[in-house]
Formats: C-alpha cells, sequence, structure tokens
C-alpha cells in the first residue's frame, strides 16, 4: 500500500498501519538478505518507520517510544555492516562514472578489488552468524508492539509538533554548516532532511502537486548530502584498506577526485538548503496545516460553496 495518509483514517490507525507494512516490507527484503540490495532496502524501511514514529513522538508514552526506537536502531545497526560494504564499492563506481572524462581505462582497478574482496567478507560473515534472523527475530517483536501501539492526538494537532521539530533540526543544522562543514555536522543535516522528506512523503495526498514539490527539493537535498556522507565512508575504508605503499598512486588519485566531488556536493547542497530553509518553521507548519485541514474539509468546503450558488 502506499506510503501516505488516507483521509478517512484516523491518525493513531494511520500511524499503526504505517509502521506496519514497512516492518513487513523490511521482513519480506531479509527473505532475500543474500543480496546486498535487499539488505539495503531493509534497512530503509526500517528508517521510515523511525521518522513516522518521531512525527507522532509527542503522542506516545515516553517509555513505549523509548522501546521501539531502541529496537528499531538495533536492526538498522546489525544491517548496516553490509549495507556500507555495498555502498562504498557503488559509491566507488559512481565517482568513477562522474569523472569518466578524467580516468584512463583501469585507473582504479587495485581499489576496487579491494573494496570487492571487502564486500565479499562481509556478506560472507553476516550469513555465517545468521545476521539477518536476528535482525528477523527483532523486526517481529516490533511488529506486535506496533499493532497495539497507542497514539493519543487526533488530527493536524498531533502532527504539528513532529514535522515542525524536523523542519527546525534540519533549518539548524544547515546553519552549522554554514559556520563549520565537517563531515559530523553535514551528515547530522543529512538525518534531519530525511526524516521530514519521508513526513513530506506521507502527507502527499494532501495537495499532490505541492507536497511533491517540497519532496523533491528534500530529496535532491538528501541525496546532495547522501552522496558527500558515502564519499567520506569511502575515503576511510580505502586509507584502512591501502595501508603502507599498497594503491598508493590509486589512493592519490582517488583522494584528489573525492575532494573534487565533495566540493560540488557540498555546493550543490548549500543552494538547496538556502532556498528551501528561507521560511521560519512556524510559516512551513502553518502552510501544510492549511493543507491538511482543506483536505480533511473538503467535501464540507465543496457543500458550502454549492449552498451559495
Amino acid at each position: 500500500m502506499a506510503f501516505c495518509f488516507k483521509k478517512k483514517e484516523s491518525i493513531a490507525k494511520a500511524i499503526r498501519r504505517l509502521t506496519c507494512e514497512r516492518v513487513e516490507n523490511a521482513l519480506e527484503c531479509l527473505e532475500d538478505c543474500g543480496h546486498a540490495e535487499a539488505i539495503h532496502c531493509a534497512r530503509k524501511d526500517i528508517k521510515k518507520v523511525r521518522a513516522v514514529l518521531r512525527l507522532v513522538q509527542t503522542e506516545i508514552v515516553k517509555k513505549e517510544f523509548r522501546r521501539l526506537t531502541s529496537l528499531l536502531r538495533k536492526a538498522a545497526n546489525l544491517l548496516a555492516v553490509p549495507r556500507d560494504a555495498y555502498i562504498k564499492a557503488k559509491t566507488l563506481r559512481d565517482l568513477a562514472r562522474h569523472f569518466k572524462g578524467q580516468l584512463a581505462p583501469g585507473a582504479l582497478r587495485g581499489i576496487r578489488a579491494e573494496l570487492r574482496n571487502a564486500f565479499d567478507e562481509e556478506m560472507k560473515r553476516f550469513g555465517r552468524e545468521k545476521t539477518g534472523r536476528r535482525v528477523e527475530r527483532i523486526l517481529r517483536r516490533v511488529a506486535k508492539q506496533l499493532e497495539r501501539l497507542d497514539v493519543n492526538g487526533k488530527g493536524w494537532k498531533a502532527l504539528s509538533p513532529g514535522v515542525r521539530a524536523a523542519y527546525s533540526q534540519g533549518r539548524c543544522a544547515y546553519q552549522r554548516v554554514l559556520k563549520d562543514s565537517s563531515p559530523g555536522n553535514l551528515h547530522d543535516w543529512r538525518k534531519s532532511v530525511k526524516d521530514l522528506w519521508y513526513q513530506v512523503t506521507l502527507l502527499r495526498p494532501v495537495w499532490p502537486e505541492q507536497m511533491d514539490a517540497i519532496a523533491g527539493e528534500l530529496e535532491s537535498l538528501g541525496e546532495c548530502l547522501g552522496d558527500d556522507h558515502d564519499l567520506v565512508v569511502l575515503q576511510h575504508a580505502v586509507e584502512k584498506l591501502c595501508k603502507g605503499d599498497r594503491n598508493a598512486r590509486e589512493l592519490e588519485i582517488l583522494n584528489g577526485l573525492t575532494e573534487q566531488r565533495h566540493r560540488e556536493l557540498r555546493d550543490a547542497a548549500g543552494a538547496l538548503g538556502a532556498r528551501f530553509y528561507a521560511e521560519k518553521p512556524s510559516m512551513f507548519c502553518n502552510r501544510l496545516a492549511r493543507y491538511w485541514r482543506t483536505w480533511r474539509h473538503e467535501k464540507e468546503f465543496v457543500a458550502r460553496a454549492a449552498d451559495t450558488t
């Protein structure tokens, strides 16, 4: 089913449905956990569940929220190592493709081989230690708790604090990055952007054209920040794999390309952030509140308009 709210559905029922669907989807992905893409997809679904819960965090008993998010974080962490090994190899391929005109054929062959070997080892370890089974058990436990999750609030009042928090956190993170564009600050910004992106996606039915435009900006910003973070992870991994003089020339080439790509991605993210966070949090939330309330009472407004004609 679509990852979005329904007009006739209460907030509590919607949150239970949306989170349970994502957990079920993650479990289906893990049936094929011999493939890194499936592990990556399962981890993304877990992150979506966490974003949905953060959206209504103020309406969930604190103890229950902490218990659920702790289990979800544990599941995501167990999937992180094979996912990261997959992303490192993919990031190198994407980087080489981006700078195709500047690289001789086979220029990074040695580093590619190192990453491929590391990836194969992590996938073997993942299977040997039956990590996928552990994650499945955690997610089934989470699913049972989500089925009976109590969400107290109703309507926009239940959603507003979460939307405002995600937007405010992203705006503050953007302002920190303007002063200090360290990898840690950029990664924190990315996490806030992803949360808000998932939440805006949930709100798509309230006004598809407007919400698609907002989601599109957030997706582009998230991709820039995500690609930048993946490059940081790639650099650290390659430096460990290429200790001493092994692949020293390739490492020098890679570092040069990575630094150039960092500048491109961070410039693009800065431009997107300046435009997206031009609104104050209150203005952004009030705008979405109007969309939501119009959508929820659309038939009422239509009836009133018909009575006046």
